[in-house]
């Protein structure tokens, strides 16, 4: 997941005022990420969120981690 959804450069294309994604998009992420990793989903965006929590870009953290939880709900 970190090679098509976390890359930096794809980020660049979709501002947002607290980080690089609108809001309206996480569902799309959500939906492209469950039909990429199927139950695995919520784990490739949680080490999405844990890749931008390190490299310190604090607004691609908040909104992986956002994308984990919608993910993490819908799964269980």
């Amino acid at each position: 997941m970190s090679k098509i959804f976390c890359d930096p450069a794809v980020a660049e294309q979709s501002p947002r005022k607290d980080g690089f994604w609108q809001k309206h998009q996480q569902e799309e992420v959500v939906e492209a990420a469950i039909g990429l990793y199927g139950s695995e989903a919520a784990i490739a965006a949680a080490y999405c969120a844990l890749e931008a929590w390190t490299e310190r870009r604090h607004g691609d953290y908040g909104f992986w981690f956002e994308v984990f939880l919608r993910l993490r709900n819908r799964l269980i």
